[in-house]
């Protein structure tokens, strides 16, 4: 406790000194404790169900190795033919109009099977789940809804029997409550019997998710190498009618953190580097200030001190310098954490539960003990060393030991080489966001409003009734002043949804495994509300209706893939399992190609549809484009888009955006590792910088008498800051080399964020390294004016 109380007592005397020190370690291990705290919450803390290493996710893949959805009849093959599983379900839906709370709701809706509750091993909180007679075709019909639904829309009624929904054109009884918390998938708000609608898709029509539960005692790879071989007998039974060669399996928690897993632990890393720059920072002030303290300690060894007790004294001032440290990071980390959470938008997933647990105050208490190792035991061990002599004989004459400056100088280069590496990779990233954002969408995003609705089944039971709301509201959108196009679509470019399906054409011979695309339901109007460009025959017209041929526009992607030696106007095919009927589609039209799924991915073939012509599909969700004349009118558009819906129909609920937010959100993840990574390296910057101006600090105080000699004898201003800047230039130009090679060595742990830019890109290294040698310059310009200033005659006479 004397140690503390002592160690308390010098900090407090050079309140500068600590002050700059905690701030340094609280910027790190602030860093570090937000950073972790988000991979606490990703990708380490465990999912919330019983025993949930045993949940999977389950997946078609094709030939070239790319994953899928399942096909029905594929799932319900495989629910009869797998043993590995104790259960296995499959869900798929969307967004859907739901009717019973106090005004209509657009919620996140789907169709689950059987078992799909058990799966996760969870019950409903109140209620019960599905019985038998709700799970058929022409059944009871029922749902269970999230425990915030039932909340918010339906008031929490805890009288379940009192409680009715309208969905799917069907009047369903609440017979269920889930826990809080629970609302896999994608925030669901209202689980439906997938066993009440018909499926007659086929085996190339991927439509669904699944997920498992492995049976006890059942190894992954066993039960991966059991489905594979299920695969494997149906393509052999099923032939061309069968595209997928084998099934993906992942655990589920590692499906749903795939995507950010190599981000995060990337800026794991980052933030690592962050705190050994802050150390080495903190380090090198304090070999600074033990110059200062080498008569004290001399002398108390002179008097009879150990040195072993003079480390452990400097070990315990470090020590508390840690402890204040980490006590002001994790109050830094807090407001990181809601920085990063409000920047991270639809960035993450399990974003929800980010915050600071148990885990994150271990973890800051670990970095508490461990760095005033990292910064405190050299500075420690080498003051320790002061001689009564040698003290006083430095003291008197302004000089350091070689070793003290050998080693605050590779310290310095240490921290300018970490800072580099992380600027390195911000300017990459840079490079990589830049080359994204310019990629051409195939659209135009500015003034476009969109509009996603679904129409009550209870209103609009069947397509002709749906056709005749999409043109009545598409024709009043129309007449709204200052739009000049409108149009709806079952899924918008970039907004994460995809349908698609094999087709077969009628004359044209393909090889291989039939032919894929993706499929777009589009009333006419939408492409030119997109602003996509026809290149080819005719786009879709009102006059594309039920009594008439099928037809189809298909993308440039399309016509290279599969018909690049042929005019592809005319040309005849049908999907298998998009729809009952699979009418044959006649192509009349060629359009521009358009970024559905990625702006980083190739663009695969697409066929747009007639909605007024799939009767099967005309009725899911659509999301209407409407253009207005500027961008100036997008917010008057938009307010006006609402009202005239509202107005059209007012149990029709509307999700207002715009084809820009639905951009900036596809990027979303690349926007989050880019901008955190980049105040990672501007941090890293200031350290070193600040380092920098310490060691050139301590240097011009330690040769006052050479600087006033070197003037007396003629040396001017110029020739003096030179000097200085010398001293620091040896250091900074080492680091810079150093981290030249760092980067070069790292290539491949960035390689997989970058887009049409190379690792290693002599315009991101140049610039990273002429930005910090600049910086460098500024932090080391300042001491170096001041040692102009010094009086020649009172060196001399100090000398």
């Amino acid at each position: 406790m004397t140690d503390f109380k002592h160690a308390a007592r010098m900090l407090l005397k050079r309140p500068a000194f600590t002050l700059v020190a905690v701030l340094t370690l609280a910027l790190g291990i602030g860093a570090n404790t937000a950073i972790f705290s988000v991979v606490n919450s990703v990708l380490l803390r465990p999912l919330p169900y019983p025993e949930p290493d045993r949940i999977v996710r389950l997946w078609e893949q094709a030939v070239d190795g790319h994953r899928m959805a399942v096909s029905h009849p594929n799932f319900l093959d495989w629910r009869q033919r797998a043993t590995s599983f104790e259960t296995i379900a499959q869900y798929a839906g969307g967004t859907e109009t739901v009717l019973g709370g106090s005004e209509p709701v657009f919620a996140p809706a789907y169709g689950v099977s059987d078992g799909f509750f058990r799966v996760f091993g969870v019950a409903p909180a109140i209620g019960r789940t599905f019985v038998t007679e709700e799970m058929r075709q022409g059944g009871v019909p029922a749902v269970i809804v999230s425990h915030a639904f039932w909340q918010h829309t339906l008031r929490g009624q805890p009288d379940l029997s009192l409680l009715r929904v309208i969905i799917s054109g069907m009047s369903a009884r609440v017979v269920g409550v889930m826990p809080p918390g629970f609302d896999y998938p994608a925030r669901a708000d209202i689980w439906v019997p997938s066993e009440v609608f018909s499926d007659d898709s086929g085996r190339t029509a991927h439509n669904y998710s699944v997920v498992a539960r492995v049976k006890n005692g059942v190894a992954a790879a066993q039960a991966s190498a059991e489905m594979n071989a299920i695969a494997a007998q149906l393509v052999q039974q099923y032939g061309e009618h069968e595209n997928a060669a084998a099934v993906a399996m992942l655990p589920l928690r590692d499906a749903l953190t795939a995507d950010s897993r190599e981000a995060l632990l990337l800026l794991l890393g980052a933030v690592g580097l962050v705190l050994l720059i802050a150390c080495a920072n903190v380090a090198t002030t304090m070999l600074t200030r033990g110059e200062e303290r080498r008569t004290e300690l001399a002398v108390r060894a002179a008097l009879g001190a150990a040195r072993g007790r003079l480390v452990r004294q400097l070990l315990v001032e470090s020590l508390v310098l840690g402890s204040a440290g980490a006590i002001a990071g994790l109050l830094l980390a807090a407001w990181l954490l809601r920085a990063l959470i409000s920047i991270n938008a639809v960035a993450l997933p399990r974003a929800e539960g980010i915050g600071i647990d148990g885990r994150v105050l271990l973890f800051t208490l670990i970095m508490a003990c461990v760095t005033p190792l990292l910064f405190g035991l050299i500075p420690s061990l080498q003051v320790s060393r002061a001689d009564l002599r040698e003290a006083l004989t430095e003291g008197g004459r302004g000089t350091s030991a070689p070793t003290r400056a050998w080693i605050r100088a590779v310290l310095v280069s240490a921290e300018v080489a970490v800072a580099l590496l992380l600027l390195v990779g911000s300017a990459l990233l840079i490079r990589s966001f830049a080359n994204v954002m310019s990629v051409d969408t195939g659209f135009d995003t500015r003034g476009a409003v969109t509009a996603t609705m679904a129409v009550p089944g209870s209103k609009y039971p069947d397509a002709p009734r749906s056709a005749v709301f999409y043109d009545g509201l598409l024709e009043r959108l129309r007449r709204v002043p200052g739009v000049i196009a409108a149009g709806g679509v079952n899924q918008v470019p970039l907004s994460g949804t995809d349908l698609g399906g094999s087709f077969q054409f009628e004359s044209v011979s393909h090889s291989g495994l039939s032919p894929y695309a993706g499929y777009r339901i589009a009333t006419p109007g939408y492409l030119e509300a997109m602003k996509v460009r026809l290149l080819q025959g005719r786009t879709l017209l009102d006059s594309d209706r039920a009594a008439t041929p099928p037809v189809a526009i298909v993308n440039e992607a399309f016509v290279r893939q599969y018909l690049s030696r042929t005019n592809p106007i005319g040309v005849r095919f049908k999907y298998f399992g998009m729809d009952p009927v699979n009418p044959v589609l006649t192509i009349v039209g060629v359009v521009k190609d358009v970024h559905h799924r990625s702006l980083v991915r190739a663009v695969d073939p697409e066929v747009f549809v007639s909605a007024y012509q799939q009767p099967f599909r005309a009725r899911g969700t659509m999301t209407v484009v409407v253009r207005a004349g500027s961008v100036e009118q997008e917010s008057s558009v938009a307010t006006a888009v609402r009202d005239t819906v509202r107005q059209f129909d007012p149990d029709v609920p509307v999700e207002l955006s715009t084809l820009d937010r639905f951009v900036k959100d596809s990027v979303a993840d690349r926007r989050f590792l880019l901008m955190v990574l980049t105040t990672f390296g501007g941090i890293a910057m200031l350290l070193a910088a600040t380092g920098i101006y310490s060691v050139l600090s301590q240097s011009v105080a330690q040769r006052t008498s050479e600087i006033g000699i070197r003037m007396a004898l003629g040396a001017d201003a110029g020739s003096v800051v030179r000097l200085v800047l010398a001293t620091a230039m040896t250091s900074v130009v080492s680091g810079l080399v150093l981290g030249v090679i760092a980067a070069v060595a790292s290539e491949r742990v960035i390689a997989s964020f970058l887009f049409n830019v190379r690792p290693i890109d002599p315009l991101a290294f140049a610039g990273a390294a002429v930005l910090l040698l600049f910086v460098a310059l500024l932090a080391g310009y300042v001491p170096a004016r001041r040692a102009t200033r010094v009086d020649p005659l009172l060196a001399v006479r100090a000398q």
